[in-house]
């Protein structure tokens, strides 16, 4: 566009020298023209600062572009009908031991009259104030996040899960021998995992793992000298791993109420820690 004109420019000066009926005034005219259009072209820098932040909330400015481009280094924009900025704010809240973040985008656009430099470059800063963004360009308010000049749409992740332990407890006991213990689920509960391990003051983690909800598990094991009865057991889950290994039992969604838990010594005597942790 530029080459265009300023070709034109130059052929009309050429006419104009010739032919004396070709008025010059055109000339100045298309040369006001070029000039306009060389100064509308603009240097541009952008950045974010200024951002309000304390032990428990913060906030941040990401994806920060001029005319659809990293300004984060001087770039040439032609402002001739305004220079349109897009940007993301996030704010990041601390809800107990947990980050909660609520992200909102804007975008607008720039009026030609806030880019005052013309020699130098201009500068477009983002910076947050009582949580709220705001744009200023060469120092003075150009746009609020929160009113005129952007628009947003916001989204809030949802809560970071919680984990509790509900049972964390050592049992005992001889081969053949079961021992029972109950805890209660509340509700809304994602997810439940049951856990057997060996315990700190012993290595005997060999016990079989039974999990019942709303009555203690049923088990049956062959006891000597005759071997009888059958092994069997009446479960929700259940784990009969040999040796010493962890034994498992997962639920998603699980119910509320009263759950039990109980171990039995395959032909030996255990020594396991018995832990319940939940998912909220």
């Amino acid at each position: 566009m530029k080459k265009s004109l300023l070709n034109g420019a130059y052929l009309a000066l050429f006419l104009c020298a010739i032919f004396t009926t070709f008025s010059c005034e055109k000339v100045s005219d298309l040369n006001d023209d070029i000039d306009a259009l060389i100064d509308e072209v603009l240097g541009i820098k952008a950045l974010s600062q200024d951002l309000s932040k304390t032990s428990s909330n913060f906030n941040n400015i990401e994806g920060l572009s001029i005319d659809g481009r990293d300004a984060s280094s001087e770039i040439k924009v032609n402002v001739s009908a305004g220079v349109p900025y897009r940007y993301t704010h996030k704010h990041y809240t601390l809800s107990g031991s947990a980050w909660s973040i609520k992200t909102t985008s804007y975008s607008g656009t720039l009026s030609k009259s806030n880019f005052t430099n013309r020699s130098s470059v201009n500068t477009v800063k983002v910076s947050v104030q009582n949580n709220i963004p705001k744009v200023y360009v060469n120092g003075s308010l150009a746009a609020t996040g929160s009113s005129g000049g952007g628009s947003g749409t916001t989204t809030t992740p949802p809560a970071t899960p919680t984990t509790q332990a509900l049972v964390d407890k050592d049992l005992s006991g001889d081969a053949y021998e079961k021992k029972t213990i109950s805890f209660t689920v509340p509700s809304g509960v994602k997810t439940m995992v049951i856990r057997t391990t060996e315990s700190a003051s012993a290595y005997r983690n060999t016990a079989d793992l039974f999990v019942r909800r709303g009555s203690a598990p049923v088990v049956n094991g062959p006891k000597p000298p005759s071997n009888t009865p059958a092994y069997s057991w009446t479960a929700d889950c259940h784990g009969i791993k040999p040796n010493r290994e962890d034994e498992v039992c997962t639920f998603n969604s699980p119910a509320s109420g009263t759950w039990y838990i109980t171990l039995y010594g395959y032909n030996t005597y255990y020594s396991s820690r018995v832990l319940v942790n939940i998912t909220k």
